[in-house]
């Protein structure tokens, strides 16, 4: 049975008036996706998965997806730890790992916010901030303030009833007026009324442009799938030492091996990790 395709859209655009940047993504297909991909995660989970899956996707989108970026989250909440992986191809995957915190926030501090991005040419760059009061958009806003000193609102959204979600990343550039950037608050505050269903791209650029236009735009393609294979487990599998590798087996059958991201289940041999020498 052929798989299904997770294909959302990362739209980018420039107010008429040249003094804001927004970045818009309905990412109800990435639930869909996270839905099938783990579903030993109750829908909240899943919620608090899909908003850092879209905080991801649109902080990558500054980029013009020309890296990896991965975002962790570890947290006293009910989400031991969150991540997300973005690749320059338009593939994103997450996991989310539960805690045995019963109820309250998913995201909670104290706990730590790390952010790296890795490109052909060179050693990543991680950086680290710890956790400030909030939930995953407000660490992010907080991330881009503090690391890349760029004042933005990062507005998530996710129903773990419908599994309508999305995401708007809005950034004034630095020639915008005070009268501009008061208007742009209120516009912001004010998408609290407007029903998920109807945030759509269009709808979220005529919003932050009031109704003035946009003077460009670009999409990008994501698709939501992980990019496990066999081979590459048996080659990471390989570097372990050879007690270690031997430890793993009990008698003749295969250890099965699960991608966290993806839930694929992988066996694997004794013969496929001893290599000659071991």
């Amino acid at each position: 049975m052929e798989e299904p395709i997770h294909q959302a859209q990362v739209l980018k655009a420039l107010t008429q008036d040249r003094f804001i940047r927004l970045s818009s993504l309905d990412a109800s297909p990435l639930w869909d996706g996270v839905r099938r991909g783990h579903p030993h995660l109750d829908p909240e989970a899943c919620a608090s998965l899909t908003e850092l899956l879209t905080a991801t996707a649109l902080l990558q989108g500054r980029t013009a997806f020309a890296e990896r970026l991965q975002v962790l989250v570890k947290s006293s909440g009910r989400a031991r730890a969150v991540v997300a992986d973005c690749w320059p191809d338009g593939t994103i995957r997450g996991v989310l790992d539960l805690s045995s915190v019963p109820s309250g926030d998913w995201v909670a501090a104290p706990g730590l916010l790390q952010v790296m991005r890795s490109n052909a040419t060179g050693p990543p760059y991680i950086g680290n901030l710890p956790l400030v009061e909030g939930g995953i958009q407000v660490q992010l806003e907080h991330y881009l303030q503090s690391s890349e000193q760029i004042q933005a609102s990062l507005t998530l959204w996710c129903d773990p009833g419908t599994g309508e979600a999305g995401g708007l990343l809005v950034e004034p550039l630095p020639d915008c007026p005070p009268a501009r950037l008061a208007r742009l608050v209120e516009a912001i505050e004010g998408l609290e009324v407007v029903p998920f269903w109807e945030r759509t791209a269009e709808f979220l650029a005529s919003w932050v442009s009031q109704g003035e236009g946009i003077e460009e735009s670009e999409a990008t393609e994501l698709f939501y799938r992980c990019r496990c294979t066999r081979e590459a487990l048996v080659e990471a599998l390989r570097r372990f030492p050879a007690g270690q590798k031997a430890d793993l087996f009990k008698g003749d059958e295969p250890l099965e091996v699960r991608c966290d991201y993806c839930g694929a289940m992988y066996p694997i041999s004794r013969d496929d990790l001893m290599a000659e020498g071991d």
